[in-house]
């Protein structure tokens, strides 16, 4: 009788989770629990697992036959057996030749950051630590990354990487081991921030650290870098995926796309080494782990399309080996503010809009029918459609504005993508001839084309807007800017005859865009070479015709409108020739950052004929970007600037 009591005890879930037993507090026993959730501590929110299994004592194995008293019978079918009481000298053995279950590699405990015992100090890691700062000015650094940067991708949960933090802190003055990692996690996040810190910040730092904050940047990244090679592979758990995250972050910040694209593919790689690509429904990982692998696979994969379809290479992650399984969003909410949006919301949308384009064909080969292009819109306006009303299109709840800094950041960043997705496949129609001979079809696509183009420069008007001054490395914006752009120009080319859609509004956002991406400060490296691309393809158009006299008399207008919907291709035999147009005249100049007198049109008439463009340095654009794009027969000419 008193071995099954034991027995039952030992088999009886827990009621609260660790911490609220340590603080004697009622627990709501969901994950994470009403006082860990209010206390921000969800990643010490851990419950214990609902059955422990019985060892098997002497006494009874003394009973069972040589051949029943097997480690199979003697430990619980979902546990591993441990190598080291059968011969092996540690779980690298039988890992490295596939045989142990996903999340089961770790001999000491449950944590997915269980790390193995510290080895003295290398080389590598004493010249870390005397490259990071002193405390106070990594304090303000680490700060400023988690009150800015981390919400673009929202990589590092902040409560937890303030506890690692600290507790890494006081290791360090204690003269303790300290975790690889982090330490290079904490490398990546100076890296990354030090080059966008507030004007006053920055001048006390480059003035007391004898630096400029560029220089520094790239000494963090090196040094973190070098230190990251002494890490093996499927070491350092979720850690050691954020730090092999922010290096691509890094590159992409400064303009090195195909370096973050290989990156990202070593991130990717170590994820996969990991397991992240599996379910982790039957794992014993604690649930906040699980939580935040499922995060950073979301974040990875809406990488990975994104810069795959930047770069045209194929996808890294392939989607029919991978279990999907999307964050639950519940780590942030707090009982007063039920229904505020998660920093995540927006890297989980952009993994859901990066499955369902997948999917149509075509997409990764570049080459699409009318039909496939117009799946590409319908998925990305049911996309839209989904949106918490936070992000909603047109009309978004605003209340979280101000309270919650994030939301407007990410809002603006899910409109640019999703109409850059509405453009993508549509670009060829920018770059071509049509002729009075055209199919309606064709001339359909062309004017929805020139419908998105437009609203995607006034969507990337209103972001730039929001990154700046803070932000001037920002080069998303400015380079879609003069993508678009260009391929406006483009358009106005092949008009032969005179006859493109919503011409004067064409020539009004070409000069507006040039305007703008001229107004970038010196810092704003990737802008800069926007803007002289643009203005020397400006140059080759006849822009003096009364059609391009810039009015600022005109009605502003909301700068964000939804495209037109599309109809059905296959119920019409000519379905994309009775688009409603909108006339593009956002009130450019209303913001500080853009205070100068009015773009006049004339300063960019008669500045030059046709040019080899191909002379035009594009620096680190020329990763991603081709005058050849264009579909211009340029002639060569003497260059004008």
């Amino acid at each position: 009788m008193v071995e099954r009591r034991l027995g039952k005890a030992r088999t009886r879930q827990t009621t609260a989770c660790a911490e609220c037993q340590r603080r004697k507090q009622k627990c709501s026993r969901e994950w994470p629990c009403n006082h860990c959730q209010a206390r921000k501590i969800a990643h010490l929110c851990k419950f214990a697992p609902k059955r422990v299994g019985r060892a098997i004592g002497p006494a009874a194995c003394e009973t069972r036959s040589s051949e029943s008293c097997q480690p199979s019978d003697s430990y619980p079918k979902d546990e591993p057996v441990s190598p080291i009481k059968h011969g092996l000298s540690n779980y690298d053995d039988l890992r490295l030749l596939g045989y142990l279950p996903e999340f089961q590699n770790v001999p000491n405990g449950n944590d997915g950051n269980v790390r193995d015992p510290q080895p003295a100090r290398t080389s590598e890691m004493e010249t870390a630590l005397r490259i990071i700062p002193a405390k106070p000015y990594t304090d303000i650094v680490i700060q400023h990354f988690l009150d800015n940067t981390n919400y673009q991708y929202y990589a590092l949960y902040p409560p937890a990487f303030i506890h690692e933090y600290s507790t890494w802190c006081s290791s360090k003055t204690k003269g303790l081991p300290l975790t690889v990692e982090f330490t290079c996690l904490l490398l990546r996040v100076c890296a990354c921030s030090v080059p966008y810190l507030d004007e006053g910040i920055r001048q006390k730092l480059e003035l007391e650290l004898g630096d400029s904050t560029d220089h520094l940047s790239v000494l963090y990244h090196n040094t973190a870098k070098q230190l990251s090679n002494t890490i093996g592979p499927g070491k350092g758990g979720i850690t050691q995926i954020q730090q092999l995250f922010l290096t691509a972050q890094w590159f992409k910040t400064e303009a090195l796309f195909v370096e973050s694209w290989h990156a990202l593919g070593v991130a990717i790689h170590e994820a996969q080494e990991q397991g992240m690509h599996r379910s982790s429904s039957n794992s014993k990982l604690s649930e906040f782990d699980r939580e935040m692998r499922r995060r950073l696979w979301c974040i990875l994969y809406a990488w990975d399309w994104q810069m795959s379809l930047l770069l045209s290479r194929p996808f890294i992650i392939n989607t029919s080996c991978c279990d999907f399984e999307m964050p639950n969003l519940q780590l942030e909410t707090v009982n007063s503010e039920p229904e505020a949006p998660s920093p995540m919301t927006h890297m989980v949308l952009q993994c859901q809009i990066g499955l369902a384009i997948s999917k149509v064909p075509g997409v990764m080969r570049g080459a699409l029918s009318p039909t496939q292009a117009i799946s590409i819109q319908e998925e990305t306006e049911k996309w839209f459609g989904t949106f918490p009303s936070a992000y909603s299109i047109p009309n978004p709840d605003t209340r979280w504005d101000n309270t919650h800094q994030f939301v407007k950041l990410q809002r603006l960043q899910l409109r640019v993508i999703g109409y850059m997705m509405m453009l993508m496949p549509l670009k060829q129609c920018l770059t071509k001839h049509f002729s009075p001979g055209s199919s309606s079809i064709e001339k359909g696509l062309q004017e929805t084309a020139i419908e998105n183009a437009l609203t995607l420069l006034a969507a990337c008007d209103d972001l730039l807007r929001h990154v700046l001054p803070l932000n001037t490395k920002f080069h998303f914006a400015p380079f879609l800017m003069f993508d678009t752009a260009a391929l406006l120009c483009s358009a106005v080319v092949h008009d032969k005859d005179g006859s493109l859609p919503q011409r004067e509004n064409i020539h009004e956002a070409i000069l507006k865009t040039l305007h703008q991406l001229g107004r970038l400060p010196e810092r704003a490296k990737t802008g800069m070479i926007c803007y002289r691309g643009l203005k020397r393809l400006v140059a080759c158009l006849s822009l003096d015709s009364p059609e391009t006299i810039f009015t600022e008399s005109k009605t502003p207008q909301s700068s964000v409108e939804v495209s037109p919907a599309l109809p059905d291709l296959s119920g019409n035999a000519d379905p994309l020739i009775y688009f409603p147009t909108t006339n593009l005249s956002p009130n450019l100049f209303e913001n500080q950052v853009f205070t100068d007198a009015p773009l006049n049109s004339n300063s960019f008439d008669h500045l030059g004929d046709f040019t080899d463009l191909s002379n035009t340095a594009l620096g680190e654009l020329g990763q991603i970007w081709d005058w050849g794009n264009l579909n211009i027969d340029f002639p060569t000419g003497s260059s004008v600037y």
